[in-house]
């Protein structure tokens, strides 16, 4: 069998489809005179930054490797050998892994039908062996998101010896999501992580940045798991300069958001079943056979992520990459019958 030929559009990994900003490529020029000398032992510096932009203090920021790195560390503090981890499935690839890291015992819990976590039945796996729940939102690899109302009647359930894993990679695509700012989250939940990166909304994900908030207790405790020089001088002048981009930043994610509405709209027309979407890629419900679209789309050099026996997801890229999906799609003729459209209820914003 010959091989598919190289990916022309690169959309199988969520990334940002444009080069980061001019500002932050500057800013990053300017840097590299002192890389001959180590960073901060510990990242003060940024944590204070991000402290100042997102209005919590210092000391309820954690700075780590991308939002996987910091994720993993809270792993490594919390999680002992033997405790368990609920997550939903499919969801961010790395969850599984970390519990394998950890040597704790993995229960995922099957997204309902309309794509989003199944909360309901998240709930009834906890025990007091639980450590972590993880909660996406907006989920990967679905795009779908839970109101603030939703989230937090499940909080309830969950055992204050277990910590929230609230997950936002995707957060600043999902513009009119409603929900009480970070400060006043860690207030009212104590055991809650709010998870962030930059890698997305910023398009900076090869300076892996990424940051937990939580009350203090917490966030030292993940410091205490961190490795020390861990940061470095890149990623801060990268941060200070995308983090003063942000007007710039908000008018790519209107444009890629009004991409990805376009690229729903037009794979609905088509006739396949496409989750709403608050992020910067959609999700396809394909339970059945995925081959014949597999293969439209390597003829065509598009590389995206499939899940077998679930469905496929797609990063929203530039227009011409866009394009190129859709004639995948019409290549591949109709679904199969068994896929039906998932449907999600009005977020916050509608309501």
């Amino acid at each position: 069998m010959a091989a598919a030929p190289p990916a022309r559009y690169l959309l199988a990994q969520n990334e940002h489809p444009y080069p980061p900003l001019p500002s932050v490529l500057a800013a990053l020029a300017d840097a590299p005179g002192d890389l001959h000398r180590y960073p901060d032992l510990r990242p003060r510096r940024i944590e204070g930054i991000i402290a100042d932009w997102q209005g919590v203090p210092a000391g309820q920021v954690v700075v780590g490797h991308g939002s996987a790195g910091v994720a993993l560390d809270l792993f490594h503090a919390v999680v002992e050998p033997g405790d368990n981890v609920v997550h939903s499935d499919p969801c961010f690839d790395a969850y599984p892994l970390f519990c394998r890291i950890a040597r704790a015992e993995a229960r995922p819990v099957p997204l309902g039908p309309d794509a989003r976590h199944d909360l309901a039945a998240m709930a009834e796996r906890l025990d007091d062996r639980t450590r972590i729940v993880v909660l996406c939102n907006p989920h990967n690899p679905t795009g779908t998101v839970y109101s603030w109302a939703e989230l937090t009647a499940f909080f309830r359930r969950v055992p204050p010896t277990a910590l929230i894993l609230l997950d936002e990679a995707y957060i600043d695509f999902a513009r009119g999501w409603a929900a009480p700012d970070v400060p006043a989250r860690i207030a009212e939940w104590p055991n809650l992580v709010v998870l962030r990166t930059l890698s997305k909304s910023h398009g900076i994900a090869a300076l892996r940045i990424g940051y937990a908030m939580a009350a203090e207790p917490v966030a030292q405790r993940v410091r205490d798991h961190q490795v020390p020089y861990a940061v470095n001088r890149l990623q801060e002048a990268g941060l200070l300069a995308a983090v003063a981009a942000q007007d710039e930043v908000d008018r790519r994610i209107a444009g890629i958001a009004a991409e990805r509405d376009r690229l729903r709209a037009e794979l609905l027309g088509l006739g396949w079943a496409v989750a709403p979407s608050l992020t910067n890629f959609l999700w396809v419900a394909v339970p059945g056979d995925q081959s014949p679209v597999k293969a439209a789309l390597e003829r065509l050099g598009v590389a995206v992520r499939f899940y077998p026996g679930q469905g496929i997801r797609i990063a929203v890229g530039e227009k011409d990459a866009n394009d190129a999906v859709l004639a995948g799609f019409a290549e591949a003729g109709p679904p199969p019958a068994a896929s039906a459209a998932p449907t999600a209820p009005p977020t916050d914003a509608a309501r």
